[in-house]
């Protein structure tokens, strides 16, 4: 299956996904969220990481939207 999993590596864009793409280590998974509030998550098919109802917690010390990640 094709997830996405707490410790995996991913491309990320900070500002919106506007800077530069920089390496990072997913910390923590939140999915069908509302308000940057939803249910915490180990993993999450990819095909659901398009928008902004996943959000991800990085170990670099900063969070991101689904479509700010991409598969490293």
């Amino acid at each position: 299956m094709n997830v996405l999993k707490v410790g995996d590596k991913v491309s990320w864009r900070g500002s919106w996904g506007c800077e530069p793409p920089e390496i990072a280590t997913v910390e923590n998974i939140t999915i069908n969220c509302v308000n940057k509030e939803g249910i915490n998550a180990t993993e999450v098919e990819w095909y659901k990481v398009k928008d902004r109802s996943v959000i991800v917690g990085l170990t670099n010390g900063h969070w991101a939207y689904g479509d700010q990640i991409r598969r490293k």
